[in-house]
């Protein structure tokens, strides 16, 4: 039995064996539902309602197909308008609603106010997203409404048991080649971006936890491009990364001992390791508080250069009390992350043995297995089991 953890459906993706490079996962549609038709106030004829529209969630859809669906066409759902009133049919026809099925896990937001209008997690059960205009009538004057208009926003989260978090060049990719050296899509390279959109890896753990070959576990981990500093308020994309740590179970924030700084322009800041671990908590703090309340690991990268041992040592030390009394004010997060661990590792020699037993550790107390046992009840009322 193969003992998967994984609990995610990558839509919108491109396939590398177990692993997947999301391509799409936005899709902007204007939404226009029907307008009432006229009334008859001389025969007290009442317009027809015009139609809704609706989302409705699919468990086994995949986010590329709404999104093919509207190729080479106008982005737009249309409801139908209600039928007017008149001397033959003095109560007019309905508006046919018009539904969408989309993916289960997908969240739609209002472009223009940026709120939330909905979650699709409940599967088949429709959701109204524009409701239609009531038809004329004595109440509104016999005068037809208009049915509701807005720009949705069809988002795409991934569901990951992990996400990887840190700034770019920080080793990242190579940490993720190191848990799963066999994917193909993983790119590694001596300059910042390499990873220049997300990513799914199936990651394995049976050779670290000593069972038999058909008792392996796994875990999902999602690979976001390197985050920048104002990544909370959309720069660089980052609304567009974040959101894909929302449903993660665990993050792994991944920093280099050395430091970080962007470019070598002089305008790009040096930032030291414990800067960068509180600009990182600010980031997803901003973003949405919920993230920094999730289980974190903490990862020491690049310990294998020039005094990284050292410098990591030193970092633990300062992390395992109360680190963010130890920056400056404009630097300290509101909410300072406790890390589950603290790993320190050399991704590029592969040394990452006691990340993977901690992550799974973590995850086994976040989703405890449930032991299968005969109801005693059952047994009572059934007589003795007979082996």
């Amino acid at each position: 039995m193969f003992l998967s953890r994984l609990r995610y459906t990558v839509n919108g993706a491109k396939k590398f064996g177990d692993s997947s490079v999301i391509d799409k996962d936005l899709l902007r549609l204007s939404i226009h539902a029907g307008s009432g038709g006229q009334g008859l106030p001389r025969y007290n004829g009442v317009g027809g309602d015009g139609g809704n529209v609706y989302l409705l969630p699919r468990r086994k859809m995949k986010f590329s197909q709404v999104f093919n669906s509207f190729y080479n066409k106008k982005r737009q759902l249309l409801a139908e308008h209600g039928s007017s009133s008149n001397q033959l049919t003095l109560i007019g026809k309905h508006g046919k609603h018009e539904v969408l099925q989309v993916p289960l896990g997908s969240e739609c937001i209002d472009e223009v106010t940026r709120k939330l209008i909905c979650r699709c997690t409940v599967p088949n059960q429709s959701i109204l997203v524009a409701k239609g205009g009531k038809g004329g009538c004595a109440a509104n004057e016999y005068k037809g409404q208009k049915g509701e208009r807005l720009v949705m926003g069809l988002h795409m989260k991934l569901q990951p048991n992990m996400g990887l978090v840190g700034f770019p060049n920080a080793g990242k990719s190579t940490l993720l080649k190191a848990l799963a050296p066999e994917k193909k899509s993983i790119k590694i390279a001596p300059y910042p971006f390499t990873t220049t959109k997300p990513q799914m890896i199936d990651v394995r753990f049976n050779e670290f936890t000593g069972e038999q070959k058909e008792d392996r576990f796994s875990l999902s981990c999602a690979d976001l491009p390197g985050l920048i500093e104002g990544a909370a308020e959309n720069r660089g994309k980052g609304h567009a990364f974040l959101k894909h740590l929302e449903y993660s179970d665990m993050l792994v924030f991944v920093i280099d001992v050395h430091g970080f700084q962007l470019s070598a322009n002089l305008n790009d800041i040096f930032r030291t390791p414990l800067e960068t671990i509180a600009l990182l908590n600010k980031e997803l703090e901003a973003y949405d508080r919920k993230l920094v309340k999730k289980p974190c690991v903490l990862v020491l990268n690049k310990i294998d250069l020039p005094d990284g041992e050292k410098r990591a040592e030193e970092i633990e030390t300062v992390v395992k009390s109360e680190w963010h009394k130890k920056l400056p004010s404009h630097l300290k997060p509101i909410f300072p992350i406790h890390f589950r661990g603290i790993i320190k590792t050399s991704a590029k020699n592969g040394e990452i043995g006691s990340l993977k037993r901690l992550l799974q550790k973590i995850y086994e107390e976040l989703h405890p297995l449930q032991s299968m046992s005969f109801d005693e009840e059952f047994e009572e009322k059934s007589g003795s089991i007979l082996l």
